[in-house]
């Protein structure tokens, strides 16, 4: 159950263990909530765009230390942000310790606020199809507010520039994951109608973001 990536440089950040990371452990409720015109004529439907300049960290005396918390104040998102990488079947862990409130950084990817596509991941919803920490995710427009919390008690500061959702196949990874021409944070949950068949919801949320300061 693997995609093949033509395209994706092999040395960035261990891409070829990405080819199914969209197919989230995360997107495993028959809960996950209904989402209207995500996908128009067959093709990924981008919601909302906002054009906003890229700022490189230079000003500060280090690199960002490892990122410890989530905060998106606008939709009451604070969250203790968890390491993940891959398990050994290749998919994208999810966070072990709370794994319906706490949220997972790709290891293998850049730190939020260093250059490059850093991503984090996080539940919908939990068995049953109560929310999770990342339930309102889709209620984001472009220009809010997320913040991540480092180890050295630094907070990094981004605007969300994009919402856009994909069928897991259709997914841009090299957008998503491999992106250096700036400093990026992508958020990444489930959406879309629960495919019994397949065990997992139709579409993936990202919300792209950009950092500010």
């Amino acid at each position: 159950m693997g995609w093949i990536m033509p395209g994706l440089k092999p040395l960035l950040w261990a891409c070829s263990l990405l080819a199914i990371l969209l197919l989230l452990n995360s997107c495993g409720s028959p809960g996950a909530a209904p989402v209207e015109r995500q996908v128009r004529d067959g093709q990924p439907l981008l919601v909302g765009e906002a054009g906003l300049p890229d700022h490189s960290p230079r000003s500060l005396a280090g690199p960002p230390g490892l990122p410890t918390h989530l905060r998106i104040p606008i939709i009451g998102v604070d969250a203790t942000i968890e390491t993940v990488g891959v398990t050994a079947s290749g998919e994208l862990e999810v966070p072990a310790r709370r794994p319906w409130d706490d949220v997972g950084w790709y290891r293998l990817g850049p730190r939020p606020g260093e250059r490059g596509s850093a991503v984090i991941d996080g539940h919908l919803d939990r068995p049953g199809g109560a929310p999770a920490v990342f339930w309102r995710l889709r209620e984001l427009q472009p220009g809010a507010l997320v913040q991540v919390l480092d180890s050295q008690g630094h907070w990094w500061s981004f605007r969300v520039r994009a919402l856009a959702y994909y069928p897991p196949r259709q997914a841009p990874l090299q957008q998503i994951f491999a992106d250096t021409s700036g400093h990026y944070l992508n958020l990444i949950t489930c959406a879309g109608d629960w495919i019994a068949s397949e065990h997992q919801t139709q579409l993936r949320l990202v919300v792209y973001t950009t950092l500010i300061a």
